[in-house]
This record gives C-alpha cells, sequence and structure tokens, in this order.
C-alpha cells in the first residue's frame, strides 16, 4: 500500500525530526523535504530564489516514490500551513492509496525556541516566522474529511534540550 504522509506546522516544530524517526522505524520510507531540496539545488535551505523550481522537483519527487514502490511510505516534509495545500498535495497525488495529514499542535513560543536551536543555515529570522504564523490555518473539517487518516502531534513533541531548558525554568 503506497501511502503519502503530509506534514503540516511552521518551521522549527518538529517536522524533520518526525520524519527522521518514523524512517527509523519503518520500512520503504522516503523523505521528501523542500529544504533538502533548495540545498540541493541551490546549495542553501533558505535560498528561494527559484521556488517553482523547488516546488516542482518537491511533487515530482512524491510521484516518483509513490510510481516506484508498491509499499512506499512517502513523506511530504513542507509547512503546509494553509488548507489549500494540504488539500492540494493530496488531490495532486492519486497513486497513493492512503493520504495521511501530519498536523503538529506545539505552542508558538516553543516553536520559536526550537527555530532558534536549528543549525545555523536552517534559521528562519523571526519576522518570517511571525508572518508565517499570521498565514496558518487551524485545519477545516472539509480538509481533514478528505485525508484517511489524521495524526495530530502534540505540545510533549518537543527538543529534549528545550525541554531541559523548560523543566530548568519551572515551566
Amino acid at each position: 500500500m503506497r501511502t503519502l504522509y503530509l506534514l503540516s506546522a511552521l518551521p522549527g516544530s518538529g517536522k524533520s525530526t518526525w520524519a527522521r524517526r518514523f524512517k527509523e522505524n519503518h520500512n520503504h520510507v522516503y523523505v521528501v523535504s523542500s529544504d533538502e531540496i533548495r540545498i540541493e539545488l541551490f546549495g542553501r535551505a533558505d535560498d528561494f530564489s527559484n521556488e517553482e523550481l523547488t516546488w516542482s522537483t518537491f511533487l515530482q519527487r512524491i510521484h516518483f516514490y509513490g510510481e516506484q514502490d508498491e509499499e512506499a511510505n512517502v513523506i511530504a516534509d513542507s509547512t503546509n500551513l494553509t488548507n489549500y495545500f494540504r488539500e492540494y498535495y493530496r488531490l495532486k497525488t492519486p497513486e497513493f492509496d492512503k493520504h495521511i495529514l501530519v498536523v503538529f499542535d506545539i505552542p508558538l513560543e516553543d516553536v520559536f525556541a526550537q527555530n532558534r536551536m536549528r543549525k545555523k543555515e536552517k534559521i528562519v529570522p523571526d519576522e518570517a516566522m511571525r508572518k508565517m504564523a499570521a498565514q496558518y490555518e487551524p485545519l477545516s473539517q472539509e480538509t481533514a474529511d478528505g485525508f484517511d487518516e489524521v495524526i495530530r502531534v502534540g505540545p510533549d513533541f518537543i527538543a529534549e534540550e528545550l525541554r531541559r531548558q523548560k523543566e530548568k525554568a519551572g515551566r
């Protein structure tokens, strides 16, 4: 069975960590990351000079893995902040037998803190983070109903370093 896992969250929410952990515990897993595609094509995750190429490559790779492996578990690792994009990738990938949406419900203060803990080249400036947070749409029931399953990753899914900081501060 071909399954697409579409991740949906702000940068720094733990999408790539979730994908890596999933891959460690499952077979036939292919992670398609918009950041990794930018690094491959342009040398930097924060190079947005040719988004058309980035996103066409992103979708092309999702299709490739879904068509090549009958047991593929493809993880689409990008923000997908709006219901439009969540539905777009579900509708554009009919080769998958199952579509699962993975929504990260991480408190905004933790997302900002984790973003600052990322490798230098992956840190998103606070102003850009605020703009993306303003663009974020809660998952609509209509969009959720289009997926075979919705997985919600809760506020406990935070970096161990952040967890220790919060415990030290008594939060």
